[in-house]
């Protein structure tokens, strides 16, 4: 399907690209196919979307929460980017693959490994995406992540 601003993602491939050519540490988002580029920032973006965000919708009947009655916020870009790339680097751990599948504890040998808390569908995995999306949501409303 591809990315189409506004309808599943709050932003384009180009934008990504250069967002991701001006930070650092983002060695994975080059290894990615454009495919799963595209995949990662359409999630990301969806995920995002669920928040319950100041102003109104342009259009009552668009499918996602931007555009609004402001500029689009450079914050809520960013933010789908860096849930994209922490989706993509956290996909390769298998510590994330456990907590997914609600794995608590593991016993290796005479070592253990311990989970807090088990993985929640549909929680920002970036810290930086959520506080960068915190301040644009209606006061009340708590992002998970």
């Amino acid at each position: 399907m591809g990315i189409e601003l506004y309808k599943n993602s709050f932003v384009t491939l180009e934008e990504a690209e250069l967002y991701f050519q001006e930070r650092f540490d983002s060695k994975k988002w080059f290894e990615l196919a454009e495919s799963d580029k595209e995949k990662v920032l359409i999630t990301a973006s969806k995920k995002i979307n669920k928040a319950d965000y100041i102003g109104q919708k342009i259009d009552k009947s668009q499918p996602m929460e931007f555009p609004r009655n402001f500029d689009m916020p450079q914050d809520i870009k960013d933010a789908v980017c860096e849930e994209a790339l922490t989706m993509a680097v956290m996909n390769d751990s298998v510590h994330y693959r456990n907590q997914q599948n609600n794995i608590k504890s593991l016993g290796l040998g005479s070592g253990s490994i311990s989970y807090g808390e088990n993985f929640k569908e549909g929680e920002l995995l970036s810290a930086e995406a959520a506080y960068l999306v915190e301040k644009w949501v209606k006061k009340g409303f708590k992002f998970l992540g």
